[in-house]
Parts: structure tokens; sequence; C-alpha cells
């Protein structure tokens, strides 16, 4: 199972620690090991994550209108000996994905340059399994489906008290105005990163899974 161990692009980042693995990258790797010794899967929900799954498909026309392309989802999933990863869209010469931000507050509208380093590196372990050297982090600001806004409110409703006076129509009428960008022009809601390949990095990838496989096989021996 040790000899198993490929690391999915978008964790890249867990095992990519300045000293070593890191109890992140430790913890990580321990819940792989259950996962796969086990047949379990860790369960966790995200509205976050929810929001770029059901979005996606507007994210793509979006980043399509920009480059002035058709564009389709890239469902191949690719795979060598340490990485394995499905890129949102492939093209002969690019990589491009997606990232749906939540809110205005999250989306990089003053940034000169890729502002998550979590990204480069999946971006890094996208081009090593595909064999292109640019690749792209497009970040799109698409209204929140109603049904995660009201899961959203919810929430906020509780953590403040749950007080119904203080949730009036009118209030919950005005907040969900915060997850709704329409007024705000297209060209201003997609925002495009571009990253080079990097064959040091991706070096760093491939020795610290070797890495990995040795820290579990120190757990498990």
């Amino acid at each position: 199972m040790v000899k198993e161990f490929k690391i999915g692009c978008a964790s890249i980042c867990k095992i990519i620690q300045p000293k070593g693995l890191g109890k992140t990258g430790e913890n990580y790797l321990k819940e792989w090991y259950l996962s796969k010794k086990y047949n379990r899967k860790k369960e966790w929900f995200s509205l976050y994550v929810e929001k770029g799954l059901r979005v996606e498909p507007f994210g793509i026309k979006m980043l399509s209108d920009k480059l002035g392309v058709g564009l389709e989802k890239n469902d191949e999933w690719f795979e060598n000996d340490f990485l394995t990863g499905i890129p949102d869209i492939v093209m002969p010469d690019d990589i491009y994905d997606i990232k749906s931000s939540w809110s205005i507050f999250t989306f990089p509208f003053l940034d000169k340059e890729l502002p998550n380093d979590d990204y480069e590196w999946q971006l890094q372990g996208y081009m090593a399994l595909t064999g292109r050297n640019t690749a792209h982090i497009a970040y799109t600001l698409i209204d929140t489906p109603q049904p995660l806004i009201e899961q959203e409110l919810k929430k906020l409703y509780y953590q403040t008290g749950g007080r119904a006076e203080d949730w009036t129509p009118e209030t919950y009428a005005d907040l969900s105005e915060n997850y709704k960008f329409n007024d705000i022009p297209v060209k201003d809601r997609i925002k495009i990163f571009e990253v080079k390949r990097d064959d040091e990095k991706i070096k760093k990838i491939y020795d610290r899974v070797l890495v990995c496989r040795e820290y579990l096989k120190s757990c498990i021996s």
C-alpha cells in the first residue's frame, strides 16, 4: 500500500511544508492510510466547495467568452508514478483550472499575482501530468445558488443567537444580496493568473512523495 501512495494535485499543498511534512502532512497521510486500509472516506461538507461544483458550468462559459473560444469540461483522469489529477480545462498548450469565489471579499479584484500559493502547487502537478508548460487559475465571481444562500443565512441566524426579531424579511433580503453579483460587470468578475512550469518545484513534489511513502512505512511497520 505504501508504494501505491500518490498525491492528488489538489492536495499537494498538504505535504509541501517549509520543514518536512509537518503536522499537516502527517495528519493527511494518516487519514489517507486509514481510508485505504478500512475502505472509508472522511466525511466533510463545505458550502464553498459545493458552490464551486454547482456553478462550474457557468464558470466555464464565462471563461469561454473571455478567451473567445469554445471550452469543454475535461473528464480525463491523469496519473503518473507520483501524482493524480483531473484539470478543469485541458487545451493543446495550456491548462485552466476554475475557482469560484464565495464573495466579493474572496475574489482577487486587486491582486497582481496569484494570491494562493496552494493553487500554484496544484497547477505544477497538472503540468507535470499533462506535459504542458503553461497553466492558469481563473477566478470567477458567480451568483451563489439560492439553496446555498439559505443554508448560509440559516447558519448566520443561529450564530447570532437565533433571535427572530433580528431577522425580519427585509434583513433576510438585504443579506441575500451579498451572495449575488450580477450588478457587477462580467468583465470584472473573472480574473486569470498564469503559472509557468517549474521543473524544480515538480522535482520537489516527487521527492516529497517519496518522503511520504517512507513516513507511511514507518507508521505501519
